[in-house]
């Protein structure tokens, strides 16, 4: 026996990219004083994870392509650290960013907030874009809103096609009620 453990290729890489104890070091909380280092490593870290975020849909993305049928589902519901509502969000996340659908350098860091936009049509994003909501710091109520305001207006477009269809159905029985009294009169001359 060598001694050597087997590991896939991705481990290795995995090993050979990071050092454990490297990056606990590097995950240690460092004593902070001023405000701006607090932002700034604060920030540092918040863009870290969602860079995390798209590496995680990605990944997810491929094993959906590459695992026979039924793996990739039992692989999220019994092995994964998430269920699959969240699965399905990172995924549509990575596939929009890397679809080009959505700009990666203007999204908010939470996948949440991505994801709904990513819901979005093409026609409903170039809206969102104009009203400014495709932005690092936009919020999921900010888009929440948005999308409701977008179906009320549809409800609202459909409301009023409704009542227009009504109006001419109405006056079109009018007018044939015309048409006949005046083809009565038309016979009695």
């Amino acid at each position: 026996m060598s001694g050597f453990k087997q590991v896939s290729k991705a481990q290795a890489r995995r090993h050979m990219a990071v050092d454990e104890r490297i990056e606990r070091m590097a995950e240690a909380p460092i004593d902070l004083l001023r405000r701006e280092e607090f932002v700034q490593e604060i920030s540092t870290l918040w863009r870290s994870a969602q860079e995390k975020f798209l590496l995680i849909g990605r990944y997810l993305v491929q094993a959906r392509v590459r695992l026979p049928h039924g793996e990739f589902q039992a692989m999220v519901e019994n092995e994964l650290p998430f269920g699959y509502q969240v699965a399905y969000q990172l995924r549509m996340v990575a596939e929009a960013v890397d679809s080009g659908r959505l700009p990666g350098a203007k999204l908010p860091p939470s996948y949440a907030t991505v994801y709904q936009l990513a819901t979005l049509t093409t026609e409903q994003l170039r809206l969102a874009d104009q009203s400014n909501l495709i932005r690092p710091d936009v919020t999921r109520p900010e888009i929440v809103r948005f999308k409701r305001d977008l179906r009320n207006k549809a409800i609202d477009h459909v409301g009023r096609r409704e009542a227009l269809e009504a109006e001419r159905d109405r006056l079109r029985e009018r007018l044939a009620v015309i048409e006949a009294e005046l083809a009565v009169l038309d016979g009695e001359e």
